[in-house]
Parts: C-alpha cells; structure tokens; sequence
C-alpha cells in the first residue's frame, strides 16, 4: 500500500514538473517570438556598402562639397568615402575613384600603377584619350548630352528648321558623321564648318549661319569658350539665328535652350556603376547620363520673338520623340 501511494506521489510530481516545463518553454518561446516581431518592426541596419570610395575633386570646391553631400547621402554612413590622394590611392589600389573634371581625371590617370577610375563631370571629346586604355577600369559617364539630343530640341522650337550648322575643328570632324547619318534619316540637314583656328572664327561662324536655320552649340572648349562666345552669340542673334546648347552656362550667357543633366541624374547613375563595380570588379561602358531636362533663356526669345514652351514641356515633347527613334533608348 505505501509502494502505490509512493507511486501515485512520483507520478503527480513528475506531472507537476512536466507541466512546469512547458510553461517554461511555452514562455521563452513568447518572449523570442515577441524579439523577432520587434526586429522585423525596426528598419534593417544591414548597410549597402562595404567599401572605400576616393573622389578627386574639381577646382571648383563649392560644387564638390554639394556634389560629396549628395552622393554621401545616397550611400549611407557604411561607406568610407575620403578624398583621393596618390598616396592613399597607391596604398589602396583597387579602390575605385571618381574623378569630378578632366583636371580632376588628367591627375589620376597619371598615378602608376593607375588606379580604376569613374570619371565625371566630362564631355565625350575630353575622356576619349582615356578610352579602352588597359589594366585597371575605366570609364565616365559623359555631362554633355548626345548631340541629336540637342539637335532635336532646336527642331522642336522651330518646327520648320530644317538645316543645322555646327563648328568644328579638323580634329572633331570625325565625330559628327554618325550624327548627320541619323538627323538625315529624320529629313534634318546636319552641315558641319571646319574652324582651323580661332582666327578664323568669325568667317567661319558667317557661313554656318548663312546656311544653318540655327546652330548648334558643342562642346569643345577650343570653339565654346568665355573668350568666343560673346562674339559668337551676338553675331548669331544680329543674323536673326537662335544658338542651342552646348550647356546650361551657355544658356545663362544667351543661349536660346539646351538639354543638360541635373545632378541628382548624375549622382544615381554614379551608384549605378559604384554597384557594378562593386559586384564585378568592372566598370559599365562610358555613357551619356540616362535622364536630361531642358533650360530656356525666355529672353532671348522674347527679344527674337519666339514662343516657348515650358521647359518640363520641352523635355516630355523630346522624349516622346526620341522614343520614335529605330534603336534608340531614351533616358
């Protein structure tokens, strides 16, 4: 009798305990339940990146401070971002650097061995040297925009402008072809006027407005420059012609319009190429940015009575047209 009641006791106790511990677990479960809805409640401190990034500045230090804060807000705090120097860059020489300029890409490039490089804040004429050179990456995403893109923002304006001049010296002629061949196919005339020096400016820019319906600015800085383009923006406008592009400065200066990047494109597709740099080891091909907007000089075309759209409009109605464009993928 006492061996059961013993074993009726063991039994109710072992019960008891049992109990106890599924409570027990029960609890620890709630309360890991319970951590892991609050973590999934909170934003994932994972960060983006996990590496270092130098950037070699412009001469112009107020852009590069504008330029560093936006793109640092973009990457968040996990990146180390310093300011390039051959020192820090020979230490570190798989780091990528992002060169604002082509003074900026021009001390770079002269680093041995030389580092992989972003370059920004440069047209098509000033990164072509760089192009396809070997061992460490290069590449840039180009400030000017493609020039049909300018051509085409004329022809919106004037919708019967069909004859375009450009000036061009020996050396860019070859550039233009490819051009003339797409503007051709869109019933426009693309007529480039070899310019051998600056001497020859005037007389040159005399023919191009006597043939163009307007002329198209470019940017080589051996034609565009702030000793020229007084000349040339008076002579266009006393011969009743309108000047489009090459950039929005130009613009401010008397420029009728002209397509440019905003910067906050520039900072996105710099991540854009920061990312596959980052997963690959490689650097997309050297580009236009993959966005544009359109500035207006209003009045320069009050003052040759020329009615204008509101720029956002201007820059829809280009997109719309270079959607029609066999091959061409716009921003």
């Amino acid at each position: 009798m006492e061996q059961v009641i013993h074993d009726r006791l063991s039994q109710q106790l072992f019960q008891r305990r049992g109990v106890k511990f599924i409570l027990l677990l029960l609890s620890l479960l709630a309360v890991v339940c319970s951590a892991t809805i609050r973590a999934s409640e909170q934003p994932p401190h994972i960060p983006r990146y996990r590496t270092s990034l130098y950037i070699a500045g412009s001469a112009n230090a107020a852009f590069n401070l504008r330029f560093e804060a936006l793109l640092r807000q973009q990457l968040g705090p996990s990146v180390q971002m310093d300011t390039y120097s051959r020192e820090l860059s020979t230490a570190h020489p798989d780091t990528l650097v992002l060169t604002l300029g082509a003074q900026a890409l021009n001390r770079v490039q002269q680093q041995q061995p030389r580092p992989p490089t972003l370059a920004l804040m440069v047209d098509e004429a000033r990164f072509a040297p760089y192009r396809g050179r070997s061992g460490a990456p290069i590449s840039a995403i180009y400030y000017n925009p493609p020039l049909i893109e300018q051509a085409l923002l004329g022809h919106l304006i004037l919708p019967r402008a069909t004859h375009i001049a450009v000036l061009a010296t020996p050396d860019e002629l070859a550039r233009y072809r490819s051009y003339q061949q797409q503007l051709q196919d869109l019933g426009l005339e693309l007529k480039v006027f070899v310019m051998d020096d600056e001497s020859a400016l005037i007389s040159t820019l005399s023919r191009a407005l006597t043939y163009g319906d307007f002329l198209l600015g470019v940017p080589d800085p051996a034609i565009f420059n702030s000793r020229t383009v007084k000349h040339i923006l008076l002579t266009a406008y006393r011969r009743n012609r309108i000047v489009i592009g090459p950039n929005r400065a130009f613009v401010n200066a008397g420029s009728l319009a002209s397509v440019y990047s905003p910067i906050s494109v520039i900072i996105s597709d710099t991540l854009r190429y920061f990312d596959a740099f980052q997963s690959s080891g490689q650097l997309p091909a050297a580009d236009f940015p993959t966005g544009f907007a359109v500035k207006v000089n209003r009045q320069v075309a009050r003052s040759l009575n020329i009615p204008l759209n509101d720029p956002q409009e201007l820059a829809q109605s280009l997109r719309d047209l270079l959607d029609t464009l066999p091959g061409k993928d716009t921003p």
